[in-house]
C-alpha cells in the first residue's frame, strides 16, 4: 500500500525516528487523520514507536461531542490510546484572529501539552498534498512573495506532516481498501472559511482541466493541478535557505537571546523590493514561523526612510526597535513590572521548564572533541568540575552576582557586564542564568565563565534553551539550528 510506504520513507528519511520514540497524532476522526493514524498504527510495532491519538473538541457545533466520541472509538479499534478534551472556543474575534484561527491555536497548544506530558518526541498532523495546493493558492491570493509559496513544511522542529506526498483521494482509497471508516466534519463545507472556498475552486478547476484533457485525448488526471502546485511549493521551499542566507549576510543579522537583530544602515541600503524578504528572513532567523504582515513591513520601511526612531509592532507579541546601530526584533514587554525571581534545580543530565519565561533548559553530556570557544544565545559547550555534585541551578539575576567573562583574568559584577554589553534593562531579569552554588556559569547571549571553558580532557556538557510554546504554525515545537554569536574578549 502506497500510504504505508510513503509514511515509512518519511519517518526514516525526514524524521529519523528511533525505537522508543513517541508520536502524538492529531486526530479529528476525519478521513485524513484516520488514514494517518491507521498507517502509523500499522508501522509502530515494526519501528518500535509509541502512539497516542489526541482529539480536541472545540464545541463549535452541536455535533462536536458526538464526533469526539466516535474518534475515540476509532482510535480504540486501531489499538491506539486516545486523549479527548473539550475546550469551548468563544465565537468572537480575539487579537485580530477569527474563530478558526483561535481553534487552530488551541489545538496546537493541546497537542504540545499532550506531547510534553507523555514525554514523546513528535506531533504528527494529517496535512496532505491537496492541503499544500490550497495553501499555495491562499498565499498567492494574499500577495505572498515567491518564497512564501513554499507552503506547509514537512517538518518543523517536533512537528511532522508525513502525508504531504499523498493526496486526499489516495488517503480515502487506502481506508476503503483496509475497511476502516471515518466521520465527516461539517465545518469543512462552511463557505465562510477562505480555505473551504479555495478547496471548492481547486476541485472545480481540476475537474474542468481533466474534462478538457479527456476531450483532447490527453488523459490528464484531475489531480494534476494539485501535484503541480505542490511541486511549486517544493521548489520555493528548496530555494528559501539559500536566499535567506544571502539576505542574512547582507543585513548582518545576528541571533539574540530575545530574538534577532540587523544592521540599521544595511537595512536602509537595501532596495525597497528586498526589504520585505529581508524582514521575513530575519523573522525566520529569530525562530519565528511567520514573516511580518505586509502592513507591518510597510510601516517599518516607512519609519526607516523617515530617519525617525523605529518602534513598530509586527504581531504575535513581537516588535522592532532600534538599539544603537541595530534594528532588534524582540518580544514586546509592556512597562517595567517588578522582576519575578525564580530558581530551579536541575539534576544532570536532564531538562526542566522555566515557566516564567516559557522556556525549556537542557543540560546533557557530549563527546570531548576540539571546539571553537564560541557562545550562542541559546546553546553553549562547557566543562563542569568533578565535584560539582551532579546538580546545577537555573535562575535569574541576583544582587551581587559576579562572573569571569570568557577570556578575562578577573571577575566582574554581572550588573556592570550587562550594562557594558548593552542588554536592555527590562531584559536583565529575563536571562536564565546557569549557576552552581554562588558561581554564575553561563549568561545566555552574553558570556560563559572562563573557568568553565572546555579544555582537552574535560567532560563536555551541552547546555541549550528552547521555547515551550510554538507547537503550531505560529511557532514550531523545539528550538533548532542556533546561530553562533562570538563574544568579544
Amino acid at each position: 500500500m502506497r500510504l504505508l510506504s510513503s509514511l515509512a520513507i518519511f519517518l526514516d528519511e525526514e524524521a529519523a525516528v528511533r525505537p522508543g520514540d513517541g508520536i502524538v497524532v492529531a486526530f479529528s476522526g476525519g478521513a485524513d487523520s484516520t488514514a494517518l493514524l491507521y498507517g502509523l498504527a500499522r508501522l509502530a510495532p515494526i519501528l518500535g514507536l509509541e502512539l497516542c491519538a489526541a482529539h480536541l473538541d472545540h464545541g463549535l457545533d452541536a455535533g462536536s461531542a458526538k464526533r469526539a466520541a466516535a474518534a475515540a472509538t476509532t482510535a480504540e479499534r486501531l489499538g491506539v490510546p486516545c486523549r479527548v478534551e473539550r475546550l469551548r472556543i468563544p465565537v468572537r474575534r480575539r487579537g485580530g484572529a477569527g474563530v478558526e484561527a483561535e481553534a487552530r491555536r488551541a489545538r496546537y497548544e493541546f497537542l504540545e501539552q499532550v506531547r510534553g506530558e507523555l514525554g514523546f518526541r513528535f506531533v504528527a498532523t494529517a496535512h496532505h498534498r491537496d492541503d499544500q495546493a490550497e495553501t499555495v493558492l491562499l498565499r498567492a491570493r494574499f500577495g505572498s512573495s515567491p518564497l512564501g509559496l513554499g507552503g506547509i513544511e514537512p517538518r518543523r522542529g517536533a512537528l511532522l506532516r508525513p502525508l504531504l506526498d499523498c493526496d486526499r483521494a489516495e488517503l480515502r482509497a487506502a481506508l476503503l481498501e483496509a475497511g476502516v471508516g471515518w466521520i465527516e466534519d461539517p465545518t469543512n463545507d462552511d463557505p465562510s472559511q477562505p480555505r473551504n472556498r479555495v478547496r471548492r475552486l481547486l476541485a472545480r478547476t481540476s475537474e474542468g482541466a481533466a474534462a478538457a484533457a479527456l476531450v483532447d485525448g490527453g488523459g490528464t488526471q484531475a489531480r494534476e493541478l494539485s501535484r503541480r502546485l505542490a511541486s511549486l511549493a517544493d521548489s520555493a521551499r528548496a530555494a528559501r535557505p539559500r536566499v535567506d542566507r544571502t539576505l542574512i549576510d547582507a543585513i548582518d543579522a545576528r541571533r539574540e537571546f530575545d530574538g534577532a537583530s540587523a544592521s540599521l544602515s544595511a537595512m536602509r541600503r537595501l532596495p525597497s523590493t528586498l526589504v520585505s524578504p529581508a524582514l521575513a528572513a530575519l523573522h525566520r532567523h529569530a525562530g519565528l514561523a511567520y514573516p511580518p504582515s505586509r502592513r507591518a513591513a510597510g510601516e517599518i520601511e516607512r519609519q526607516m526612510a523617515s530617519g525617525r526612531p523605529i518602534d513598530c509592532d509586527c504581531g504575535r507579541g513581537f516588535g522592532w526597535e532600534v538599539r544603537g546601530a541595530r534594528v532588534h526584533l524582540a518580544r514586546r514587554v509592556r512597562g517595567e513590572p517588578a522582576p519575578v525571581l525564580f530558581t530551579y534545580t536541575l539534576v544532570l543530565p536532564g531538562e526542566l521548564e522555566v515557566k516564567e519565561l516559557s522556556l525549556r533548559f537542557r543540560l546533557v553530556p557530549a563527546p570531548a572533541v576540539p571546539r571553537v570557544c564560541d557562545v550562542s544565545p541559546r546553546r553553549t559547550d562547557l566543562a563542569l568540575p568533578n565535584d560539582f555534585g551532579g546538580r546545577v541551578t537555573v535562575r535569574n539575576r541576583r544582587p551581587g552576582d559576579r562572573i569571569r567573562p570568557l577570556g578575562w583574568d578577573t571577575s566582574c559584577r554581572v550588573k556592570d557586564l550587562l550594562i557594558n554589553r548593552k542588554v536592555p534593562r527590562r531584559e536583565r531579569y529575563r536571562l536564565p542564568f546557569l549557576a552552581t552554588g554562588e558561581n554564575v556559569i553561563w549568561i545566555p547571549g552574553v558570556t560563559l565563565d572562563e573557568r568553565y571553558r572546555v579544555t582537552p580532557g574535560n567532560q563536555v556538557w551541552i547546555a541549550e534553551i528552547e521555547d515551550l510554546k510554538d507547537a503550531s504554525d505560529a511557532a514550531a515545537p523545539g528550538f533548532s539550528h542556533p546561530e553562533t554569536l562570538r563574544i568579544a574578549r
